[in-house]
């Protein structure tokens, strides 16, 4: 199973290469060329894009999963903002890296792991995890709930992730 990567605008390649060197569950990982953010999904008034407006480009991308990464401020409708924002059982995800920088950079990276994964996660139908602090599916509201959780999936969240990877591979 293959997961593209598609930078939006500047990304900085050493998150782009953490990300795809961490998923080793898929049998390949490419990085799409970057392409400029959409015109569409812009919110002048908040200075914010709408996450969900990636997701045409994303999967315009070949791939099981396309993840789209920008370093835009992302939202969406009923939310100030999203670390990241998916397809439930789709195919594409995006994270904005806007609010994950940290001085420390093995931090930052981390940080850009666990939404990642978090996100690519939904795509294959996993939902919130309230039960598991340490679970990467756990939702973040805020830099230190995604401190605190780990950038892997409880067993029970590892084991509905592992059938659907199954089932796509056959």
């Amino acid at each position: 199973m293959r997961l593209t990567l598609k930078p939006f605008g500047s990304v900085d390649p050493v998150v782009l290469d953490h990300l795809r060197t961490s998923f080793s569950d898929f049998d390949a990982v490419a990085v799409a060329p970057s392409t400029p953010l959409p015109e569409k999904g812009f919110d002048a008034r908040r200075k914010q894009r709408l996450a969900s407006s990636l997701f045409p480009a994303c999967l315009a991308e070949a791939g099981e999963r396309v993840l789209g990464v920008t370093e835009a401020d992302l939202y969406e409708t009923g939310l100030n903002f999203v670390f990241g924002f998916s397809q439930p059982g789709g195919r594409a995800a995006v994270i904005s890296l806007a609010r994950l920088h940290d001085p420390d950079q093995t931090r930052f990276l981390e940080r850009c792991l666990k939404e990642a994964v978090h996100e690519i996660g939904h795509t294959l139908g996993l939902a919130h995890d309230e039960d598991h602090a340490r679970c990467v599916m756990k939702f973040s509201r805020n830099l230190e709930d995604t401190d605190r959780k780990g950038h892997d999936y409880c067993p029970d969240c590892a084991a509905r992730a592992a059938l659907t990877l199954k089932r796509l591979r056959t």
